[in-house]
């Protein structure tokens, strides 16, 4: 996200980093008090299938799908515009026992740092919903991913329990702002097909993955339930 451009994507970078804060959490916890998304294994599975040496996952966030992340990689780089995001996650990883295979870095989805071609798989969950351009950030991705590799991501579906969450507020159709003051937008299979239409991507595999959650740290207090569509896009080799 850059700082550069006034915009709700720049004003959340501060806003997750708050979120993150020693001040929000009790000492070790997560923001998300979770285990790893379902979908960070299957990932995993796939970066290994393809013989991946350098994974991204952007956001890494406090860390919890670096674990499971590590299982498909040499080398795992947690990405994320957050210090306070990484601090936890260097926790997880060094608890995980996988530290020597992790390095973080202050990147940006919008501007990465990186080169073209530079990483050979990427696992971008729960950010693209939070973007009003989203499409910038898939571009980006896609331009440093190397030929062959691929990009797994998602989209949250109108089913997800953020929609009935008391706290939020509907701004637009499909389109909410939580008690944080996050933007969420939600999407169905044909608005993510548009999506990547727009940036000349095409989805390798769309499918539809819900699971269920504990409660979280800091808010949503009870159990509850996610779908998104979970999206793969392949870089052809050259």
């Amino acid at each position: 996200m850059n700082n550069e451009v006034a915009s709700p994507d720049a004003d959340a970078i501060e806003l997750w980093n708050a979120a993150y804060g020693d001040d929000v959490l009790d000492g070790d916890a997560n923001l998300w008090g979770d285990p790893p998304v379902p979908y960070a294994l299957t990932a995993a599975e796939l970066f290994r299938a393809n013989s991946a040496r350098v994974v991204l996952d952007l956001p890494c966030g406090d860390g919890r799908n670096l674990p499971p992340l590590a299982q498909g990689c040499s080398i795992l780089l947690g990405g994320d515009t957050s210090h306070n995001a990484m601090a936890i996650a260097e926790r997880v990883v060094a608890k995980a026992g996988v530290r020597d295979k992790a390095v973080f870095m202050r990147t940006d989805c919008f501007d990465t740092g990186l080169l073209s071609d530079s990483v050979d798989g990427i696992f971008c969950w729960d950010l693209l919903g939070h973007l009003t351009e989203p499409g910038r950030a898939l571009a980006e991705l896609f331009r440093i991913l190397r030929p062959g590799g691929r990009l797994v991501a998602n989209m949250w579906t109108m089913n997800d329990c953020q929609v009935s969450d008391p706290l939020i507020k509907e701004i637009e159709p499909k389109i909410y702002i939580d008690h944080f003051n996050f933007y969420c937008q939600f999407y169905d299979r044909d608005d993510l097909v548009a999506l990547l239409d727009s940036v000349g991507l095409q989805a390798e595999s769309i499918e539809v993955r819900g699971w269920r959650e504990p409660p979280h740290a800091t808010y949503r207090d009870y159990w509850h339930d996610h779908e998104s569509l979970a999206f793969v896009v392949h870089k052809p080799a050259a």
